[in-house]
């Protein structure tokens, strides 16, 4: 009775078996078929994922016109036709999806890319055009980096702004290769955006914070004799910012006002008042002599301290230097040589007091030698030097002098010329220098001996006009 059941048992097994493994055959029968029309699953065509598309369609629609659609993180979009930019496309010659319609149980598991070298063109203008005018670039809200802010008693962290900004370059990318492809959807990510490159909760920017408002307790006083400049308080604070990571002064905001405090305070190139011997004041034409500042090592101090976290006294640093910086902020007042052309005469001041006085003869009239206007200085001091130049007539001419004291760039220099026998008067006129101003030699022996390297040298006509201006 037992082994009745059993065979029984077999056979419905089998009959089981043989219908599973029937319909298993036909599912297997039917896909082959089917996959010999359509393509298999996990098939790509130019990047663009054509699974289950009838393989004649395929190729073909890769021709035809097609819908774009780029969504935005915003709820804003771009959209148009193909045909809109004057799209086209060649199919490649033999161009076909060549498939085994037996292998679809397994392409469920593998992926099967096919490359065309399709010939696509379109209009680039017009996909530019599109870009432009899309709600992708409207309504543009800018990024902005979280920042240090002063409320006028305390820095404090002002938040970044995310921003909508697309990424131009990335969006039409995207769309080229979107066209290119036939890939009709894409949604954009945070990708396509300009983002802030510092956040509030940057631990670099916190710290920040609190060095900003120990720096508030700074303070810079330049040391320029005559003028109050310093910069601290709401000035300084104006100026720090955070920046590649860490506090620092904003660099152009630094160098606007060493630049305003340079002019204010530069006196090379500039008309100066003075005090002329027996007339008053009169106004003195710029020459070589004064100060001008070195505003980027200036700044470079500024910022070197600042980068110690430590209050200075800062000495500016000059491209050139005047004699002395008085009291009113002037670089001429009590130490200088005086030549008047008009008077032919030379004074020279040492700290306000009379040392030398004495006629001199300076640049021939006659042959409009003059000698320059303006205010010089004492370039250099040389013994036993020879001069060498051009006379009038055309010849060269070697004249060795004692003392030699330049003055300015034009070559023009107080000496010694033992060859003259008068000096003032109105000798010049007809029997001038070239246009250095001769002086007795024993003036100019005194002279060069008392004389300091950079006193100014004020040359001017008080009654006359024909000199021209110094160079400077």
């Amino acid at each position: 009775m037992l082994i009745i059941i059993n065979n029984e048992t077999n056979k419905k097994s089998n009959k089981v078996l043989i219908t599973i493994g029937g319909i298993v055959v036909g599912i297997y029968i039917i896909g082959t078929v089917l996959f010999s029309f359509v393509c298999l699953p996990n098939t790509h065509v130019n990047g663009k994922n054509v699974s289950f598309a009838p393989k004649e369609s395929v190729i073909g629609d890769s021709v035809g016109d097609f819908d774009i659609n780029f969504k935005g993180l915003d709820d804003k979009e771009l959209a148009f036709n193909s045909k809109d930019v004057d799209y086209k496309a060649n199919i490649p010659k033999g161009a076909s999806l060549d498939q085994n319609p037996l292998k679809w149980p397994i392409s469920f598991l593998t992926k099967e890319n096919f490359d065309f070298d399709y010939k696509v063109n379109f209009n680039e203008d017009k996909l530019d055009n599109i870009i432009k005018n899309s709600n992708l670039m409207n309504k543009v809200v800018e990024p902005k980096d979280a920042k240090l802010e002063f409320d006028g008693k305390e820095f404090k962290i002002n938040k970044e702004v995310e921003g909508n900004k697309v990424k131009y370059k990335k969006l039409k990318e995207s769309l080229v290769s979107a066209i290119k492809t036939r890939n009709a959807d894409i949604k954009m990510d945070e990708s396509f955006y300009e983002r802030p490159k510092v956040y509030a909760k940057d631990e670099n920017l916190q710290k920040a914070l609190k060095e900003a408002n120990d720096a508030l307790k700074l303070s810079y006083k330049f040391n320029i004799k005559g003028f109050d400049y310093k910069i601290e308080g709401k000035t300084l604070a104006d100026m720090i910012e955070f920046k590649d990571k860490k506090l620092t002064l904003n660099y152009d905001k630094l160098a606007q006002y060493v630049s305003k405090m340079a002019e204010e305070t530069n006196t090379y190139g500039k008309n100066r008042k003075f005090k002329a011997s027996d007339l008053g004041e009169i106004t003195v034409n710029p020459g070589v002599y004064g100060f001008i500042m070195n505003q980027e090592e200036t700044i470079n101090s500024v910022l070197k301290s600042f980068d110690q976290k430590k209050s200075a006294n800062i000495d500016p640093i000059y491209e050139r230097e005047g004699f002395e910086r008085y009291d009113d902020g002037s670089d001429l007042k009590d130490t200088y040589v005086e030549v008047d052309l008009s008077r032919q005469h030379l004074w020279y001041y040492q700290n306000g007091e009379l040392v030398i006085s004495t006629p001199v003869v300076t640049g021939d009239a006659a042959h409009q030698a003059f000698t320059n206007i303006g205010v010089g200085s004492i370039l250099s001091k040389e013994t036993n030097k020879d001069l060498r130049g051009t006379n009038f007539d055309g010849s060269r001419y070697v004249t060795p002098v004692k003392y030699w004291m330049p003055i300015g760039w034009d070559g023009e220099g107080l000496h010694d010329a033992g060859w003259r026998s008068t000096f003032g008067s109105n000798y010049y006129m007809y029997s001038g220098s070239n246009g250095c101003i001769n002086m007795p030699p024993d003036q100019a022996a005194k002279l060069y001996s008392i004389i300091e390297f950079n006193t100014p040298v004020v040359v001017y006509e008080s009654s006359t006009n024909n000199s021209p201006n110094m160079l400077y």
